[in-house]
């Protein structure tokens, strides 16, 4: 039988070990009070082991699992089942389900963790089908627009310098909101981003003509543009697109996912720049975006591009063009 974990290769007690040990006493009579000090172990673990080998021979030697044959108290199958039911079909958390069918939320955890459902995030996600990942051939194909919206900080910093609830230093319902608006290239990652302070369509189409003229001026011509259906990604919109010679493209609904690498980049801005510490201004937290968006377009080595960098990564289809294109 194998152990459930695995041993030390060095450790006294293995199986060949234990061998070792009551064949000194079986085969060679020490007494268990001489084998104990010679293995240096408790006298009670030595008179087991024999025992076990004298009833069982070589299998005895082996560790045996810890469950009891018998659990009477142990959760129906049935509410086991129904658990595992309501985690996969209204994906409640623990204490929600343990409500419904009357058990405890530590016995529902128990349940979704030996069932691999413990965490909403594995192994459960509502399935529409397969997942279809792509990544365009060459930077400008496709650049991906969205915008990101954030809680402004009120001079002298935020909750998070100053902790919830305390009205001193700010208040919050005169911080407002920023509005992160961000045009990535799917192909090379290659990101421009501006905070604003609005989300309105002439704002939007602003944004886009700035955008489209960096991405010129890396070398990138901006083919197709792809946004969801928000009401900044309308009229106006397509007019600044058409005027830009780029392809309009929108996300179907209730599909983030299409758009998923600006989406991405919007989880990695959260992580490693607006909450990486207690800004004390806006001016100060803006300026440090724009550091990030250096950082993230000519340091920050990206795992789909081989950890490769985004500036690098277009910097190669450009060297790699030929002369009729350049």
């Amino acid at each position: 039988m194998a152990h459930a974990r695995s041993q030390h290769p060095k450790a006294p007690l293995t199986p060949e070990g234990r061998r070792r040990m009551v064949a000194l006493v079986v085969d060679h009579g020490w007494t268990i009070e001489a084998t104990a000090e010679r293995f240096q172990i408790d006298a009670k673990t030595v008179r087991k082991w024999r025992d076990r080998f004298v009833a069982e021979g070589d299998a005895g030697l082996f560790d045996r699992s810890s469950r009891p044959h018998h659990s009477p108290n142990r959760t129906a199958a049935r509410l086991r089942r129904q658990v595992l039911h309501l985690r996969r079909t209204r994906r409640w958390g623990a204490d929600r389900i343990a409500h419904h069918v009357k058990l405890a939320p530590s016995t529902v955890q128990s349940i979704l963790n030996a069932a691999g459902c413990g965490r909403l995030d594995r192994g459960d996600r509502a399935s529409r089908g397969p997942v279809v990942r792509y990544q365009r051939e060459r930077p400008g194909e496709l650049i991906h627009v969205d915008v990101k919206k954030i809680a402004a900080i009120p001079p002298g910093g935020g909750w998070k310098a100053h902790g919830r609830g305390n009205t001193t230093h700010h208040n919050r319902t005169r911080a407002g909101y920023r509005y992160i608006h961000s045009a990535l290239d799917d192909r090379s990652r290659l990101i421009y981003s501006e905070i604003l302070d609005d989300e309105k369509a002439p704002t939007a189409a602003a944004f886009w003509h700035r955008a489209a003229d960096w991405f010129a001026q890396h070398g990138i011509r901006c083919e197709r543009v792809i946004t969801d259906n928000g009401t900044c990604y309308k009229r106006k919109w397509q007019t600044a697109c058409d005027a830009t010679r780029t392809t309009v493209k929108k996300t179907r609904p209730r599909r983030p996912q299409t758009n998923g690498k600006i989406e991405r980049y919007h989880r990695i801005l959260l992580e490693e720049w607006a909450y990486i510490r207690p800004w004390t201004s806006e001016a100060q937290r803006h300026t440090g975006y724009t550091a990030f968006v250096h950082f993230y377009n000519h340091h920050r080595p990206h795992g789909a591009l081989d950890w490769s960098t985004p500036a690098a990564t277009a910097d190669s289809f450009r060297d790699n063009l030929p002369n009729e294109h350049t």
